[in-house]
């Protein structure tokens, strides 16, 4: 199991599956898990302008889980709130939830663990995914996307037709707002998405702070240049990431199949 936040001087994480340059890392064989080479690059930064860093990530390689959560409300509330929801999320996973199942039962137990008070409630964005011999199965709420390769062009996941569930959303910019533990379980908006992964394929679940901190062009020199492994591709994102502005926070989970 990885679990972030690693932090070593320089604001890199410490990867505890392999060094920088990572090797193909052969995933255990279980019923839901890839009998196969998968690689992991997994990153996390507070970026330039935030002390705290309210983002957090979980994967489970044997399982064929991963999370990776975005907080929201600041000292002692948005990291708490970022933790709690990613603990809830590999819990339901582990206990057979789907992804979407999994998010809509963390941000009630959110809500029933901290209670919303004040003008400044706690909460969070989350994407969760389990991966599987039949593909990937992805649901999201708030800002958290998924970044799909073939290893020659990149996109960002959309939503299946039809499969946001709850609330009223029209496209994905009605789910800014959103938040576990902050919007009403029966109002929540949590998009999902089902696809196939094959060799030399790739996704990145980030937080919109990496996503938005990296352009096109450096988006896809990273993920489709298969000369990169998957931790320095996350790296070289972040030192992208870390030219600019970088006002939020920024964390990425890479899962390619070699």
């Amino acid at each position: 199991m990885v679990e972030g936040n690693y932090s070593v001087p320089g604001g890199f994480l410490a990867s505890r599956i392999s060094p920088k340059r990572t090797k193909p890392f052969i995933m255990s064989a279980c019923p839901t898990a890839i009998p196969d080479m998968f690689e992991i690059g997994h990153i996390s930064h507070p970026g330039r302008k935030r002390l705290l860093n309210e983002d957090t990530y979980d994967l489970d390689s044997a399982s064929g889980l991963a999370v990776v959560v975005d907080g929201m409300g600041g000292p002692d509330a948005g990291d708490i709130a970022a933790s709690f929801v990613r603990d809830q999320l590999r819990k339901g996973l582990q206990q057979g939830d789907s992804p979407s199942e999994a998010l809509r039962n963390a941000g009630q137990a959110l809500r029933i663990q901290r209670p919303q008070q004040g003008s400044q409630p706690s909460g969070a964005s989350a994407i969760a995914a389990r991966y599987s011999e039949d593909g990937l199965h992805l649901a999201w709420v708030g800002t958290c996307r998924a970044i799909f390769s073939d290893g020659r062009h990149f996109r960002t996941v959309a939503a299946d037709a039809g499969a946001a569930t709850a609330g009223k959303a029209t496209g994905t910019g009605a789910n800014v707002i959103q938040a576990l533990g902050v919007t009403p379980t029966e109002k929540l908006c949590i998009f999902e998405a089902r696809m196939a992964f094959r060799r030399g394929q790739s996704i990145m679940l980030c937080t919109d702070g990496m996503l938005e901190a990296c352009s096109g062009p450096e988006l896809e020199a990273s993920l489709c240049d298969a000369r990169l492994g998957a931790q320095e591709a996350v790296e070289i994102l972040l030192m992208h990431a870390l030219r600019g502005e970088a006002n939020n926070n920024l964390t990425a989970l890479l899962l390619r199949l070699a």
